[in-house]
C-alpha cells in the first residue's frame, strides 16, 4: 500500500517567511523615527526663530524691556511679562549655545549687544547662527556646514 505524500511548507520554510514579512513592515518604522527627529529639530529652530521676532516686537508694543534668558541646561525662556515666562527646551540632537541674557529695551526693540546664538547639529553637519546686528536689534540667521 503506497502512502499519499502531503505537499505543503515546512517550518523551516514559514518562519523565513514570517522574518522576511515582519523586516518588511519594520524597515519604514526605522527611518519614520529618524524623520521624526529631524521635525522635532526644524520645528524648535522655527519655535525660537518665532519667538524671538515675538519677544523683540513685545518691547516695543508693551513700551517695557522684555528678555531672553538661556541657561546652561539648554533651556531658553522668553520672558515678555513678569507672569509668565515662555518656555523652550532644546533637543538633544543640538548642540546649544549663547548669551546668558539678551533684554530688547523698551520702545525700539534694540538689545545693544552683537549677541549670537549658535545650534550645531551633527547629524546635518550644519551650524545655525543667529547674529544680532549693532544699533537695528535685527539679526541675521546664517547656515554654516560643519
Amino acid at each position: 500500500m503506497k502512502k499519499k505524500m502531503l505537499k505543503g511548507f515546512t517550518l523551516i520554510e514559514s518562519l523565513v517567511v514570517v522574518f522576511v514579512c515582519t523586516f518588511f513592515m519594520l524597515l519604514p518604522a526605522l527611518s519614520i523615527e529618524r524623520w521624526q527627529h529631524m521635525i522635532e529639530i526644524e520645528q524648535f529652530l522655527s519655535t525660537f526663530e518665532k519667538q524671538l521676532l515675538f519677544t523683540q516686537q513685545m518691547a516695543i508694543i508693551k513700551m517695557t524691556d522684555t528678555q531672553i534668558v538661556f541657561e546652561e541646561q539648554q533651556q531658553l525662556y522668553f520672558i515678555v511679562s513678569e507672569n509668565e515666562p515662555i518656555h523652550l527646551s532644546v533637543p538633544t540632537d543640538l548642540n546649544a549655545s549663547g548669551p546668558n541674557k539678551i533684554v530688547f529695551k523698551a520702545v525700539s526693540g534694540n538689545n545693544g549687544k552683537l549677541a549670537k546664538f549658535t545650534y550645531d547639529w551633527p547629524e546635518k553637519k550644519q551650524s545655525i547662527e543667529f547674529q544680532f546686528q549693532l544699533g537695528s536689534g535685527r539679526y541675521v540667521k546664517k547656515i554654516n556646514r560643519l
